[in-house]
């Protein structure tokens, strides 16, 4: 009697451990869906160590491996959602930028450098930058076709060039007490390669900046998409 007992309750805890990892991969949230996991492996490792004839070393081993590496991965995915490390000027940047996670953010701006101003150009007209700047602080000088605006900070510079590899579509000088941040192209497209969520959020975000942009009369240059048709039209 106590025989059958012990052997429904380990049945019971073997068809429960696995019902956990079938629920945690039905799971998007990956902290969710780790803490589980992590439940489940626990649950099987006990399973594995106290069944009548055990302990069984091989499966147990290689639970308690998954269980450890499972452990290190929720500490960098509950690591990454801490909001800490982000500068006090990037802070209206990341706001903007909601879909990503701090530690996301952090990862974007891990490899920027800060630019300030001091009178001369950043971009030229015509020449094609390796960078692309955002505006911190203070107002940048576009200068296009004898016209000039100032644009104010939250703004991207040399976004069209960035995104289609072309020359610079006007001339940005960065005047005294002014500040940038600046990606190299090349990185921040392979970062951009490998995430999607910062893909997402910096694409939506030069769609939104050049809707301010037009609606600014700032000059720029038409989206690569529209010089592309008024090229095959003429």
């Amino acid at each position: 009697m106590d025989q059958h007992f012990s052997i429904s309750i380990f049945v019971v805890l073997f068809h429960i451990s696995n019902l956990m990892a079938f629920l945690a991969f039905l799971l998007r949230d990956q902290l969710q869906l780790r803490i589980l996991m992590g439940f489940s492996l626990f649950m099987q490792g006990l399973y594995y160590y106290a069944i009548p004839g055990g302990p069984l070393f091989d499966p147990l081993f290689w639970k308690v491996v998954s269980f450890l590496a499972n452990g290190a991965m929720i500490g960098l995915v509950f690591g990454g959602r801490l909001d800490f490390g982000i500068p006090e000027d990037l802070r209206p940047l990341f706001n903007r930028m909601a879909v990503l996670t701090p530690g996301q953010f952090r990862k974007l701006t891990s490899n920027t450098v800060r630019v300030r101003g001091g009178g001369s150009a950043i971009l030229t007209e015509g020449m094609k930058p390796d960078r692309l700047y955002y505006l911190l602080k203070g107002e940048a000088q576009i200068i296009k076709n004898r016209q000039t605006a100032n644009l104010h900070p939250g703004a991207f510079l040399g976004e069209i060039a960035f995104l289609s590899d072309l020359p610079a579509s006007a001339t940005v000088v960065l005047p005294e007490g002014a500040e940038c941040i600046a990606w190299n192209r090349a990185a921040l497209l392979q970062l951009m390669k490998k995430d999607a969520a910062i893909d997402i959020a910096m694409r939506g975000f030069f769609n939104h900046d050049l809707a301010y942009k037009v609606a600014r009369s700032i000059p720029i240059a038409p989206a690569p998409e529209a010089q592309r048709r008024s090229s095959f039209g003429s």
